[in-house]
């Protein structure tokens, strides 16, 4: 995470993402030492060998030793830290949406 001005997060997360959320962080500790801290919202794009490719909400963790590098960035929502790591031609796909979660769509953003 670079040290340019922190977007503002204009978006919220439905109580079904926030549960996904809490078990990737599960699985995430499972498997690594530096355990997760803080999660972080991405736009991201995913490219396969053949060609196909999407763009898509993203979700992940920075780790507990990341913590003093990305403390600039750590937001509030709904009472919880997160990060919103995205680039102002990203902004906007936020603005006023839900991160929800389904097991057949994974994440993805909709209308309140």
């Amino acid at each position: 995470m670079s040290d340019e001005p922190i977007l503002p997060v204009n978006f919220t997360i439905s109580p079904a993402a926030w549960d996904e959320i809490e078990r990737i962080r599960q699985f995430w500790d499972s498997q690594f030492d530096d355990k997760a801290d803080v999660p972080v919202i991405s736009w991201g794009r995913t490219i396969l060998n053949d060609g196909r490719s999407w763009s898509h909400v993203v979700v992940s963790f920075f780790s507990v030793s990341e913590r003093q590098r990305i403390a600039h960035g750590i937001q509030i929502l709904l009472g919880r830290e997160i990060v919103f790591n995205t680039v102002p031609e990203f902004y906007e796909k936020f603005a006023g949406k839900v991160i929800r979660f389904e097991p057949e769509k994974w994440f993805f953003l909709a209308s309140n």
